[in-house]
């Protein structure tokens, strides 16, 4: 049969798994991975973020040169189908071969900007792909260990709902007014007994002072005694059924 000291002990472990169980909630091994995905992904969208003030203005240069090159490649169609149908020959025939040459040039010459600018894009084009390859699967992988913190946060509760049965289960064979007292010390230290071992208090690990432990050994076996640094309710050894 326990004693009201064994039920005191019994109380405050539970109220410390219930502690530790609580405190587990933000370290699930899935919120972990979680959060050091998501920092991952930060890093990842801080790096493209770098990458793309460089990129854009290149990329912006080099559609426009597309659409100037697809404009003259327009026109000199335009004038060579002009001259595949002239007939003859005089000014404007000339003018016609002209316009075909310098179009030829002028193409020759944006052709070259844009080898330039493919060539100052590629390592930029690279990094980013990378990027974004090393950022796809992070989806399907967050998914994953949401559905598994999902499950360990229900397995969590469940564990803490059972803690509290039991809780409750001891607490009932409690007197009132002294779950009172140690409900009161609990709700300021987290626990409101611990274990008198070795002159030391379990509950803030403290060393009691060698005329105080004197003091406690002499008490009887059953009167409370309480730690004069964090007032829980001190059992001592000889007060345990076993």
């Amino acid at each position: 049969m326990t004693t009201p000291f064994d039920d005191l002990l019994e109380l405050a472990g539970l109220d410390s798994e219930r502690i530790a169980l609580e405190h587990s909630r933000g370290v699930l091994p899935a919120r972990v991975s979680l959060d050091a995905l998501r920092d991952r992904f930060a890093e990842i969208e801080r790096a493209r973020q770098l990458l793309e003030p460089e990129r854009a203005p290149l990329a912006s240069s080099l559609a426009a040169l597309e659409v100037e090159v697809g404009h003259l490649a327009e026109r000199r169609a335009q004038v060579e189908g002009r001259l595949a149908a002239a007939t003859g020959g005089g000014r404007e025939l000339a003018a016609m071969h002209t316009e075909a040459r310098h179009l030829v040039e002028k193409m020759g010459e944006l052709e070259d900007q844009e080898l330039e600018l493919m060539e100052a894009l590629e390592p930029l084009e690279t990094r980013l792909g990378a990027l974004r390859a090393e950022a796809a699967p992070m989806v399907a992988e967050r998914d994953t260990l949401l559905a598994q913190l999902a499950d360990q946060e229900a397995a969590l509760v469940a564990t803490l709902e059972a803690q509290r049965a039991a809780r409750a289960e001891v607490a009932g064979r409690l007197e009132a007014g002294l779950l009172a007292r140690y409900e009161r010390i609990a709700a300021r230290e987290g626990t409101g007994a611990a274990r008198l071992e070795h002159g030391t208090c379990g509950g803030c690990h403290l060393s009691l002072s060698s005329s105080e432990v004197d003091r406690l050994r002499h008490l009887p076996a059953d009167e409370l005694s309480s730690c004069d640094q964090c007032e829980r309710f001190l059992v001592r050894p000889d007060q345990l059924s076993s």
